[in-house]
């Protein structure tokens, strides 16, 4: 085209629409496009819904209307979620959705339905798709090499690459699957092919000493009995091994030293190499004992755990099965839950149960006092100064805009009026859904200290209820 500088498109990625059109071309659809961003999802989909080679035939379109009110009826999903779903249309028009963390729990659970019965030509996804979903298709399309993370940007590792790519190929339909690399803007292709010839990551433990965890454990162990348990846990089997080939390879430099006669400088460098490793074999050979260590010592600072074992404070806190336990229990403690309404315990605990990087709603007063939130992050701060051991205590902060957000769905008519105060405000329905949810988790566990704390016990639970409330159901959180 006159005018128009085409040299660098490539460096653009490829637009969704001729992914989309050479896919067909090699009868290679359904298909997965996997994108490192939400946004571009979205972007996609609303593109396709604007060319003629995203549209589908009527009679596909029908096919698909007639399998949304079958999911509705199962689920019992209210019809305005979806049908007021701003790529609703684009779903009908084109068989094709945007799969994403930011996307309501119901439009996901539809878009996964309608793929697993072959109604859907391509899902357009983050990872999401690839890490908690099981439908495969015919082909898997990878345009990045790196996943937004809390920090900003990190490389997939070899397991994330591998669940992509797995998905390529369905049983009984697909003699093979196919993966195709179409590289974004900031994809590196040849990041992309050392992943693909990379084996799986080793099995790990996914056990750690986490408050929770060593609280409920004490309830009914001693702090030995404990200790032994620790060092005999899968995840020690795994340290001492590695450590064990640590030690090998420090040996391995060992003997060349001797074997050879280097320069005193090259000698020195071995030497500080082979302490080194012997210093990370050591440490590995403890890392589980003395993260236990770590988590008593927080827990005894705490006042949860003396010399005879868990404290008063410790035992009605163990029953706080959460990964805020250590906050909740100092809040208590500080009084900070007594003489609140339900909404305004919810929005209370609703400040910690989110995410500081996410952006909730703030376009309206917030609901609670400037002092109760500094009374809070005392809390956290002496949570922080406490406790060493390992958790996620250091990534909690007191986010008003996320009380804002709990304490907004509470007062809201419903889920559509509610969607269109967060439209308004730049939040994504998904991330709103997840905090509510969070909120109400941990609003049942403190629904859990009936004898300890009845009064707490009886409005953090009439909270939690007030909370889920549809589209938010025990039923679908549950899914």
């Amino acid at each position: 085209m006159a005018g128009v500088d085409n040299r660098f498109s490539f460096f653009r990625g490829t637009p969704v629409t001729q992914i989309l059109a050479e896919l067909q071309a090699d009868e290679l659809l359904p298909a997965i496009l996997f994108r490192s961003a939400r946004k571009q999802c979205d972007e996609d989909i609303e593109r396709l819904n604007t060319s003629k080679v995203g549209l589908v035939p009527g009679d596909w379109q029908r096919r698909i209307s007639d399998e949304v009110d079958g999911v509705i009826a199962k689920y019992g999903i209210d019809r305005s979620i979806i049908e007021e779903h701003p790529h609703y249309p684009a779903l009908l028009n084109t068989a094709s959705g945007a799969h994403h963390a930011g996307q309501l729990l119901q439009w996901r659970l539809l878009l996964e339905e309608l793929m697993s019965r072959g109604l859907l030509r391509l899902m357009v996804a983050t990872g999401t798709v690839a890490a908690g979903v099981d439908f495969p298709a015919r082909s898997v399309i990878v345009t990045a090499h790196s996943r937004r993370g809390n920090d900003g940007f990190v490389n997939f590792s070899p397991s994330e690459f591998q669940q992509m790519a797995g998905r390529a190929g369905r049983r009984g339909k697909d003699a093979v699957g196919v993966c195709l690399v179409a590289p974004g803007q900031f994809c590196d292709a040849r990041v992309v092919h050392e992943l693909s010839h990379k084996p799986p990551d080793p099995l790990r433990s996914a056990y750690f000493a986490a408050p929770a965890t060593v609280l409920n454990l004490l309830k009914f162990r001693s702090v030995d009995d404990l200790r032994y348990t620790v060092e005999r846990s899968l995840a020690s089997f795994y340290d001492k091994r590695e450590a064990k080939a640590v030690r090998l390879e420090a040996e391995a430099v060992q003997r060349s030293l001797q074997s050879n006669e280097l320069p005193p400088k090259e000698a020195k460098k071995a030497e500080k190499r082979i302490r080194r490793k012997i210093r990370d074999a050591e440490r590995l050979e403890l890392q589980q004992e003395i993260q236990l260590e770590l988590s008593l010592k927080g827990l005894r600072a705490l006042g949860h755990l003396d010399e005879r074992g868990l404290t008063e404070k410790g035992l009605w806190a163990a029953e706080l099965c959460t990964s805020l336990v250590l906050h909740l229990a100092e809040a208590i403690e500080a009084g900070l839950f007594f003489e609140l309404s339900e909404d305004q315990l919810a929005a209370l605990v609703g400040s910690i149960a989110g995410d500081a990087h996410r952006t909730y709603f703030s376009l309206a007063p917030n609901p609670l006092g400037k002092e109760l939130f500094s009374e809070l992050e005392v809390v956290v701060q002496r949570v922080q100064d406490n406790y060493h051991g390992p958790t996620t205590a250091s990534e909690i902060e007191v986010v008003p805009d996320g009380a804002l957000t709990v304490h907004t769905w509470l007062h809201a008519e419903d889920w559509s009026s509610f969607a269109s105060l967060l439209k308004l405000g730049g939040v994504a329905e998904g991330d709103a859904a997840r905090l509510i949810t969070q909120t109400a988790d941990h609003l049942h566990q403190l629904s859990r200290l009936r004898e300890s704390h009845p009064q707490l016990a009886r409005t953090a639970l009439e909270a939690r209820g007030l909370l889920l409330r549809p589209p938010l159901s025990d039923s679908l959180i549950t899914v």
